[in-house]
């Protein structure tokens, strides 16, 4: 069905009022569009807080060694089309009306959500644009949603806090198992939770989650120093980037060789990236978008 970029949106957006936990629309969707997701190597990034910026860090260092890099991010700021980049550069208003009417009939029957739709529509725009890498983002928890379709060449966590806790438990424990399921077979799995009781619930349920997909694979699983920070140029203010920006190093570091970007490409990117609405100040003005209590420590200190 052919329709315009605004009644892609005006169909799209009541779906946000659902939030349903699994894999099976998600995937229902993708096989209707040929499974862009199995074509293009990923890097799945979770966590409570800083996955935005360490997932826009880690696609900033691969665009600088010279790939072609998909970004998929949530929530956006302004515009449906943040969510979904190719080297910077928003999907189309076009893409986006063509993609929602390709999946019409399968959301409709399948009553995909909100999340799903972006989500397929996300993977079908980075195949159409020739991605070579896609950078994706966790929206909620980690084992059961939307994302967790993909297979990537490495997958990380960033924190665990108390955030959507209706949805994910309501301890730092049932969070981090949530979180911990993106865990895969063969896959490293990077560590940058710092609170040594929640890692080791990272490492358990890692091993579970992998032991579920293949009994027989071993878990290669990378907990970064709670004393690392990146200490090279990093353009993206607040002493918690620091951080960020050292789990975003040691998921590069963990990528096949044939990915993984130089220190120099790394210093660079880090160096120049910039994420809207995180500390981000414009004049006399300060944006953020601090949610959580965590956020909001980071945010007043």
């Amino acid at each position: 069905m052919s329709l315009t970029y605004q009644e892609a949106l005006e169909f799209l957006f009541p779906r946000t009022t659902t939030i349903k936990f699994g894999l099976a629309t998600t995937r229902a969707l993708l096989k209707s569009l040929g499974n862009p997701h199995q074509i293009i190597p990923s890097v799945h990034i979770g966590g409570t807080n800083g996955k935005g910026s360490v997932c826009t860090l880690v696609a900033a260092a691969l665009q600088e060694s010279g790939l072609r890099v998909g970004l998929y991010t949530s929530p956006h700021l302004v515009a449906f089309r943040e969510r979904i980049q190719v080297d910077g550069v928003p999907i189309s208003e076009d893409a986006v009306a063509m993609w929602t009417g390709r999946l019409l009939s399968p959301i409709l029957e399948r009553k995909a959500t909100f999340f799903e739709a972006s989500t397929a529509l996300a993977f079908a725009d980075f195949a159409a644009r020739g991605a070579e890498i896609a950078v994706i983002e966790v929206g909620l928890g980690g084992r059961l949603d939307s994302t967790n379709v993909v297979h990537p060449v490495v997958s990380g966590i960033t924190k665990i806090q108390r955030d959507h806790m209706k949805y994910l438990g309501d301890s730092l424990e049932l969070i981090a198992c949530e979180k911990a399921g993106i865990a895969k077979p063969g896959v490293p799995f990077v560590v940058g939770e710092t609170n040594p009781f929640l890692v080791e619930v990272l490492r358990r349920e890692a091993r579970r989650a992998i032991a579920r997909a293949d009994g027989k694979a071993r878990a290669d699983i990378r907990v970064l120093s709670p004393e690392y920070e990146w200490c090279g140029p990093l353009s993206l203010a607040g002493p918690h980037q620091r951080r960020n920006a050292a789990v975003a190093h040691g998921i590069l570091a963990a990528l096949p060789a044939r990915y993984r970007p130089s220190q120099e490409e790394i210093e660079h990117a880090f160096g120049r990236v910039r994420v809207p609405g995180r500390l981000d100040q414009r004049g006399q003005w300060l944006f953020d978008v601090a949610h959580n209590p965590d956020g909001m420590r980071s945010l007043v200190a």
